[in-house]
């Protein structure tokens, strides 16, 4: 059994799990030496075995530098289990010198939580600022700011999933958003691991929804986002999506933008990348996991719309975001990229035929969802003063 490659059919996972580990822990040191020269500290996020998907597991790792933007980056290494995928998020060792602040902003905390040191330049610069944000990960007004906010990202998505009615497949997506975020702050409230939430959260969902005796949290998710659908033509559209956005992104660079969004749109656009999508994706729905294999396929389906839609406004001097769109999701892909509208209706949708009706149907169930969560966290004792009171069926 070897790791994925971009030649490399997905296979039954025959290995023994101790000998993959292996063979990633020994992907991680070779990652490792590639990233030191620019490096201060290289971190690498456990487990290492993917929970839902082993067979295709790749390596999460950190990489804390002296350039002052966020900057995610994918590579691959040849390992004795063959080639593996490297996932790297460079971070400013500037956005870690203030604890409490570095504590409060999105996962930054959990990453460090939830990662062993793999290689370190200065142990005495770099050690004292991850055990202080470690720290004041859970005192409790950090934590709260931080489950807060991310209540507040989800909150954001939902009033993106209104601007886009004229288009009721990604009002999906953008609900998808919310509930991933929504989902990230109770495993933060929870102190459970939040990896993978943003693209495969039903998992640790389920896990988390019996702990705390709310089955219905499941079922509201899989019945708000249509996600019970075996996306069987999903695929198939995804090849043809990236297809034409190649075909129109190719050897294109884009300007004027932030690290991060280059970063973004650099591995997005890679063919490699997306061959070890697909390989996830296969593997969810061979194990039948339908409902996290739509959640992973919209996600990144939306990825490799959004290249188009950002080198144009990137053209324009608009400064764009990689993810948060300018316009409605629609009008942009017409503007940049219109070949690929009926497919993404087609992933976006779960092949389902939805109206505008369903689609606010599926922004109230939402709306439940997150109240339901909200509950839960302020009965463990965490106020959120940051957040806003949100009625189902009102816009914000």
């Amino acid at each position: 059994m070897v790791a994925i490659t971009a030649a490399t059919p997905v296979a039954p996972f025959a290995a023994h799990p101790q000998h993959l580990e292996a063979g990633l822990w020994e992907a991680v040191g070779k990652a490792s030496h590639i990233l030191e020269p620019n490096s201060l500290c290289v971190i690498c996020r456990k487990p290492l075995l993917d929970e839902d998907c082993p067979q295709v597991s790749d390596v999460d790792l950190l990489s804390i530098y002296e350039k002052p933007e966020e900057y995610p980056e994918r590579i691959t290494v040849d390992a004795s289990i063959g080639r593996v995928f490297v996932d790297i998020l460079w971070i400013p060792v500037s956005a870690m010198l203030d604890p409490v602040e570095a504590a409060s902003y999105k996962t930054l905390p959990h990453l460090l939580l939830e990662s062993e040191t793999v290689w370190m330049r200065s142990a005495d610069l770099i050690t004292p600022l991850i055990d202080r944000i470690k720290h004041k990960a859970y005192e409790k007004a950090v934590w709260m700011r931080r489950i807060g906010n991310q209540i507040n990202f989800g909150d954001a998505a939902i009033q993106e999933a209104w601007k886009n009615l004229d288009f009721p497949p990604a009002v999906l997506f953008f609900l998808q958003t919310a509930h991933s975020y929504y989902i990230t702050a109770l495993a933060d409230c929870l102190k459970h691991s939040s990896m993978s939430i943003l693209t495969r959260p039903i998992t640790k969902l389920r896990r988390m929804a019996t702990e705390i005796g709310r089955p219905e949290l499941e079922q509201l998710i899989r019945a708000n986002l249509y996600l019970d659908r075996k996306p069987s033509a999903s695929i198939d559209a995804l090849d043809r999506v990236y297809g034409a956005v190649s075909a129109r992104c190719d050897n294109r660079q884009l300007q004027g933008v932030s690290a991060r969004t280059r970063g973004h749109y650099i591995y997005t656009v890679s063919s490699l990348e997306l061959k070890y999508r697909e390989a996830v994706a296969d593997v969810l729905i061979r194990r039948q996991d339908y409902a996290n294999a739509n959640f992973y396929l919209r996600f990144w389906s939306y990825s490799i719309s959004r290249c188009p839609v950002v080198l144009e406004e990137a053209r324009q001097g608009r400064k764009p975001s990689f993810y948060v769109p300018f316009r409605a999701f629609k009008e942009s892909v017409q503007a940049t990229c219109p070949e690929i509208l009926d497919d993404m209706k087609v992933i976006l949708s779960g092949g389902e035929e939805l109206t505008q009706g369903d689609a606010e149907e599926s922004i109230n169930g939402t709306a439940v969802f997150r109240q339901t969560i909200v509950e839960e966290i302020r009965g463990r004792g965490l106020v959120l003063p940051t957040i806003r009171e949100v009625a189902a069926g009102r816009r914000g």
